[in-house]
């Protein structure tokens, strides 16, 4: 694996997009804390949309709940074509602008091309993406330094890139302010969409294992769920349905390793499909679960 980690500098070798690109790409490695970079071809960005997707699943669990919440409105908007988009969205702000993740299509034969970069840096090419991140140092880079920016910083969208000045491995909502807790209120035309969120949402059967600290499954239920469901009302679902003692604080719950994020929808995580097993353990000496599952 070594051999085949790049660990090229921010300029070296990377350009910059062209100025005419699509305003979903990014124009700079360090635009964003995960940049994509490939070719500019048909084929390597269908292949970065499909490592967005698996990085996605990844990163949701670890950003503030506020920031969750924004990603999941706009996720909703995206698979309602009938719903009309959040004034937030109007006035500019997306999807894109809160998850930190993004796509540098550079010119085919780039040095560097067909690779991923974590805060500035490129670490891995996209073929070794699927090992990386079974030997955890995908997971090693990413939270090398925060992922989204201080309640202070200049970035209005609250992202940051790879100029944050805070270091370390420490997730950023752990030392920003009250701010990315709340609960963000709807606006009118999001209280409109409600019903047509629910209309393109799909029921699916699940497999829960109860598991106790020490990870030996103590029972087990199947359930059907709407896919849209946010992390944090699927646990608690879950809870309900296995009549377990205790409340969200008590239990960790994920699938094939990876935790729902609180706000966001179980679609968002690239495991989540009909006759998944997911797991909800009972958390003994670990810490809670912030921002997650």
């Amino acid at each position: 694996m070594a051999a085949a980690v790049m660990m090229a500098s921010v300029g070296h070798g990377l350009p910059a997009a062209p100025p005419s690109s699509p305003s979903r790409f990014v124009n700079s490695v360090d635009s964003k804390p995960i940049v994509i970079v490939v070719e500019d071809t048909n084929e390597w960005k269908d292949s970065a949309n499909q490592a967005k997707l698996f990085l996605t699943s990844l990163v949701l669990p670890l950003l503030p709940p506020i920031v969750q919440q924004r990603i999941n409105r706009s996720m909703l908007v995206q698979r309602s074509s009938g719903a009309s988009p959040p004034a937030s969205m109007s006035a500019g702000a997306s999807e894109g602008d809160d998850l930190p993740i993004g796509i540098l299509p550079v010119p085919p034969g780039s040095e560097g091309a067909n690779s991923l970069a974590v805060h500035g840096n490129v670490r891995c090419t996209l073929e070794n993406l699927g090992e990386a991140y079974q030997s955890q140092q995908l997971m090693s880079w990413i939270e090398e330094r925060p992922l989204v920016a201080s309640s202070d910083s200049s970035n209005g969208s609250g992202v940051g890139g790879g100029s944050t000045s805070t270091q370390g491995g420490t997730p950023a909502h752990h030392s920003n302010g009250p701010d990315l807790h709340v609960v963000a209120q709807p606006d009118i035309h999001e209280i409109g969409d409600a019903a047509a969120f629910r209309a393109n949402a799909a029921m699916v059967e699940v497999v829960i294992n109860h598991r106790s600290a020490d990870g030996l499954i103590l029972r087990n239920v199947t359930m059907e769920v709407l896919n849209n469901l946010t992390g944090l009302q699927f646990k608690s679902k879950v809870i309900s349905a296995l009549a377990l003692e205790g409340g969200f604080q008590h239990f960790l719950m994920t699938l094939d390793g990876q935790a729902f994020g609180s706000r966001v929808p179980l679609f968002a995580h690239t495991s989540f499909a009909a006759g998944c097993v997911i797991d909800i353990e009972d958390i003994g000496d670990r810490p809670k679960a912030s921002g997650h599952t």
